[in-house]
């Protein structure tokens, strides 16, 4: 199965000018390509936290003090002339490589061109729309039924659920909540389109900032499967998963 969320993390740059629309603070990234470093904390506390998820079923999981889109960047659907570039973006922020037809299926599959999207950054505002822009990140999902469960969960419907295959953004334009954007405008499409009502990630078990990250967005941990990631040490994902609400469109 693909992977996610295995970002390297990398320190931003301090050379990098923060956007004027855009508030310096953080948040992990899937991990969180959105995030800082979040403070220690005891195993017990992390594990409580992560298998409880948010203490109310309709807190958005984008939160009410999300940071509008900085100016200069824009969401829009891949293009065929943009698969290089993601190819080189993966590679650069996965410690595991995708196959080719990962990125085929994203030009010639409707439904999961759907439901990817790519991040570009246009230095001049203006230019958004009418040039590719530079690709800064990346959200490529996928439509699965519920994902393997070890803690007991409510009987769902037969609505599909929005699996995060790849979340990734460079490091230098993280802490703007592009990820959270990207996650969202998905969440609301996915919703519209195909009725989805969870949405679910595997999370490599050492990767902390990434659990954080989706634990701040309202996902709690609802497994683990052992032997996931073959190629890392240790080897487990953690299942992380939450139910869409009507609060995940509040403030649209």
């Amino acid at each position: 199965m693909p992977q996610t969320s295995l970002t390297t993390w990398l320190n931003k740059p301090k050379a990098v000018k923060e956007s004027k629309s855009s508030v310096s603070a953080g948040e992990p990234a899937p991990v969180s390509p959105d995030s800082a470093h979040p403070g220690q904390r005891s195993a017990t506390d992390e594990k409580q936290n992560r298998t409880q998820g948010n203490s109310s079923e309709n807190v958005s999981i984008f939160g009410s003090t999300r940071k509008p889109l900085p100016p200069n960047v824009e969401l829009r659907a891949c293009k065929k002339e943009d698969i290089a570039a993601l190819k080189n973006l993966t590679s650069l922020l996965l410690p595991i490589p995708y196959q080719d037809r990962f990125y085929k299926e994203i030009i010639e599959d409707p439904v999961t061109n759907n439901i990817t999207l790519v991040a570009t950054w246009h230095d001049d505002a203006i230019t958004k729309g009418r040039d590719k822009g530079r690709l800064i990140g990346a959200i490529r999902c996928r439509l699965l039924p519920e994902l393997p469960s070890t803690i007991p969960q409510p009987k769902s419907d037969d609505a599909p659920m929005l699996y995060l295959s790849t979340l990734v953004l460079l490091s230098p334009y993280r802490h703007h909540g592009i990820a959270t954007h990207l996650l969202q405008t998905l969440t609301q499409r996915a919703v519209d389109a195909y009725g989805i009502t969870s949405v679910g990630a595997h999370v490599w078990e050492a990767n902390d900032e990434g659990l954080e990250w989706y634990c701040k967005r309202g996902f709690r941990e609802v497994g683990r499967e052992e032997g996931y990631y073959r190629k890392l040490k240790p080897s487990t994902a953690v299942v992380m998963q939450r139910k869409v609400s009507v609060m995940d469109f509040v403030g649209e």
